[in-house]
């Protein structure tokens, strides 16, 4: 029997001739369609974040070396490189205090929501991870249903050439429509070569890349044929692979062109010098949205975060830093690049920052830090509240505390502890989308 991949080929997927009987399908395609009129951007920090040092800091002054065996939090700060000050950022007119290593994020408070005491309920990386990724506790280290923005982009409907954009994270589909699968890279020069063709792209880099997201689709599976419809599928199929490929956008990633000068300034305001970092992967979320290619974008703005050892007093804080000047850039663009429909796109974009967990309020013998249960996340953009903190942890120890649903603020009764399935419910629900797949409604103090 004809196997999947042989028949995708058959339609010319990618293919020269593909291309030649159809140019300029995609540009027309892409100049009739509606703009987006709610984006998502989803930006992981891979390892597990220091909270004291970025999103839920402590005053140095009253949380001093000689009192943490009272206060059980020590916060380090003069052991960090130099170049990271000592003290608590907090802009004029700011309702929300900074750590060190955010500084570069602290200017946008007043598009912000910090959310403090997110339970996790675990220290392992991949049920962390999973668990933010999807919103549903895994099952043992298995994904327990589809990404937050597989679910989104399923209900938003498939609005672009790429719906689901996802780089150097993982990504899920457990039973949603066939578009709403991530296109998943492992950089932005993986994304150029996936959607290069003839001598921009090596032999055959096309087809595989194109014939790899196609048939991870549940609607090319044989057993859904019928339900999808045919030759809604073959039409499907060949659709996407010519406005992937036709469409031209490789050209709007291709940061280090320096014979291109939109590259070239991109490259100069983000500060690109290697593809697969944080600030190649902040352009390409911005480019991918402003261009129409994406509605929903997953990117990794830090890697190499769990440190245990002395690497906490060298590594961990430029890695947040330069994580946090990426995402500062990125807010920067969007809120500059007017919408098509009004206004400007970061009033149009819910982005939220999370990672697997935090690490231990103390250090360890090896002067670094271990995997805490306790979390926090950042929320900017359309949706949520701005310049307001929401949620808190413990000043002995760290811990969650409980807040009213409502309101926000810290209480003793009747109160929640906070969860990534909350956070992902709450921005879902401020936007209209549905979060029965999730279970549970969104929490009024993190909506508007």
């Amino acid at each position: 029997m004809i196997n999947r991949r042989t028949f995708l080929k058959s339609l010319g997927m990618g293919t020269a001739a593909c291309v030649l009987s159809n140019a300029g399908f995609a540009g027309r395609a892409l100049a009739d369609a509606a703009p987006v009129d709610r984006y998502f951007i989803f930006c992981y920090f891979s390892g597990g974040w220091d909270t004291l040092m970025c999103l839920d800091p402590r005053d140095p002054d009253v949380f001093t070396e000689e009192r943490v065996g009272e206060t059980r939090i020590q916060l380090g700060w003069d052991r960090l490189p130099v170049g990271f000050g000592q003290s608590i950022i907090q802009p004029s007119g700011s309702q929300i205090e900074f750590g060190p290593a955010a500084e570069p994020i602290a200017r946008h408070f007043d598009k912000m929501c910090m959310v403090r005491g997110l339970s996790m309920d675990t220290l392992t990386h991949e049920v962390g991870r999973r668990y933010f990724i999807t919103g549903l506790a895994p099952r043992g280290l298995s994904a327990a249903g589809s990404s937050a923005g597989t679910r989104i982009v399923a209900q938003q409907g498939d609005q672009s050439p790429i719906p689901h954009l996802v780089s150097r994270v993982e990504a899920y589909n457990e039973g949603d429509p066939n578009f709403a699968t991530a296109l998943s890279v492992s950089s932005v020069q993986d994304l150029v070569t996936a959607l290069s063709d003839g001598a921009d792209a090596p032999s055959g880099a096309v087809r595989s890349r194109l014939d790899a997201y196609r048939e991870r689709v549940r609607g090319c599976d044989p057993d859904h044929r019928d339900a999808q419809g045919f030759l809604t599928l073959i039409g499907d199929t060949q659709r996407k692979a010519r406005e992937l490929v036709v469409g031209g956008f490789n050209r709007r990633f291709r940061f280090t062109d320096g014979n291109d000068p939109e590259m070239v300034e991109i490259a100069a305001r983000y500060g690109i010098d290697n593809l697969a970092l944080a600030p190649a992967q902040a352009a390409m979320a911005f480019q991918a949205l402003k261009y129409g290619i994406a509605q929903t974008v997953t990117i990794e703005l830090a890697n190499g975060l769990d440190t245990h050892d002395d690497t906490w007093e060298t590594a961990h804080g430029p890695l947040l830093r330069d994580g946090f000047q990426a995402l500062a850039t990125l807010v920067d663009d969007l809120s500059a690049e007017p919408h098509p429909n009004g206004g400007t796109f970061m009033d149009r974009t819910t982005i939220l920052c999370f990672s697997e967990f935090s690490r231990t309020p103390t250090l360890n013998n090896r002067a670094g830090r271990d995997h805490s249960l306790v979390n926090s996340a950042m929320l900017l953009g359309a949706g949520v509240p701005h310049n307001r903190v929401v949620g808190a942890t413990s000043d002995i120890g760290q811990n969650p505390l409980p807040i009213d649903p409502i309101s926000g603020e810290v209480t003793s009764a009747g109160g929640v502890i906070l969860s990534p399935t909350s956070v992902l419910a709450s921005i879902m629900a401020s936007s209209g989308l549905s979060t029965d797949d999730l279970r549970v409604e969104g929490l009024p103090c993190l909506m508007v």
